[in-house]
């Protein structure tokens, strides 16, 4: 665990109080890790929705305090959103050297990935409530708007 931990530690340029919050977070649906006395059943499920959520709204954050339309935040949110785009970015950045697959899996899917993404960025925003800390770490991913315009 602790090698994981600070791996994405580095990654993300974050480092957790709680760091069962980022193995949870890299625990696919059906791993059979646990963290300290929580267990994941849903693997990072839970965290992946709430990454998600926060992933949109820094997004959104930044978008509003610029002057670009309405259209072009569309654009750039289906680009970061979609799975294929979460999935390129995870591997890219060796996120994948560290996820706990279920026992019956033998390679990360897709959508595995991009859960695995958005759920590193809810426990970003779990550990540290900080949205500041959110984009920081989305940035670090290259999932920052400002790196998508232009």
């Amino acid at each position: 665990m602790e090698r994981a931990v600070h791996g994405v530690e580095e990654i993300i340029g974050y480092s957790f109080h709680d760091p069962y919050l980022v193995w949870e977070a890299l625990s696919a649906a059906g791993s059979i890790v646990a963290g300290g006395t929580r267990r994941f059943p849903n693997g990072n499920k839970r965290l992946a929705i709430l990454g998600d959520t926060v992933i949109q709204l820094a997004l959104a954050e930044d978008w509003f305090q610029g002057h670009e339309p309405r259209a072009i935040f569309d654009n750039i949110r289906q680009q970061i959103f979609s799975n294929h785009n979460l999935n390129v970015v995870g591997h890219a950045h060796n996120l994948d050297a560290f996820v706990n697959l279920a026992p019956s899996q033998s390679t990360i899917s897709p959508v595995t990935m991009a859960a695995t993404v958005e759920a590193v960025i809810g426990a970003i925003y779990l550990d540290s409530k900080s949205m500041d800390a959110v984009k920081a770490g989305m940035g670090a991913l290259g999932l920052a708007f400002s790196s998508s315009v232009g």
